[in-house]
């Protein structure tokens, strides 16, 4: 099981990680990785460019729609994180959750990995967090149907442990065989 961190790399002693339930957490730094968040298609493209010149990790945070489907065609790209995060207003009979069949078709095929951010969940409350929640379990859904890989992970400065994580995975609707995978997706996404 893995855990991804925004931090600069340090060291965790093998019985922290043990006590977490880990196996490794990856460390996302300028050096290794560019986290794009842009909603213009003309910096998106540049940025993904620039980034994958200097054979970098590309995570892009999700936007609207239109910048969602590029992320997802394009196969430089790591994973599409949070897609449902810039989002304000549901329609009166669906969620306005970022994705649909058709983005999660991509991603499917050009493996792509849906991430879901799990220190998002832990800043929120009221409202916010379970419209939120709303929209992570409709995707959660929709990657489970059209086969597209998801990463869960704490994406903070500090992890969390894996019996957090996989409880988290279990409650917006990922079987347990899904949860475990989710937490071993970063090992591919990061390798």
């Amino acid at each position: 099981m893995f855990d991804i961190l925004i931090s600069k790399p340090r060291k965790f002693k093998a019985e922290k990680l043990k006590e977490l339930g880990l196996d490794e957490i990856f460390f996302l730094t300028p050096e290794n990785c560019v986290i794009i968040d842009t909603g213009s298609k003309e910096d998106l493209r540049r940025a993904v460019s620039s980034a994958h010149s200097k054979n970098k990790i590309i995570i892009v945070i999700g936007q609207d729609d239109e910048i969602n489907r590029i992320v997802l065609e394009d196969k430089r790209v790591s994973m599409l994180l949070s897609p449902e995060g810039k989002r304000k207003k549901d329609s009166m009979h669906a969620r306005n959750s970022g994705l649909n069949h058709v983005l999660c078709s991509l991603a499917s095929k050009n493996d792509i990995a849906i991430g879901i951010d799990y220190s998002e969940f832990k800043k929120m409350k009221g409202k916010d967090a379970a419209n939120h929640l709303g929209r992570v379990m409709q995707n959660v859904r929709l990657c489970n149907q059209y086969h597209a890989p998801m990463v869960l992970a704490s994406f903070a400065k500090k992890p969390s442990s894996v019996y957090e994580l996989r409880s988290f995975a279990l409650s917006i609707g990922m079987t347990t065989d899904q949860a475990k995978k989710s937490l071993e997706k970063a090992k591919d996404v990061f390798s």
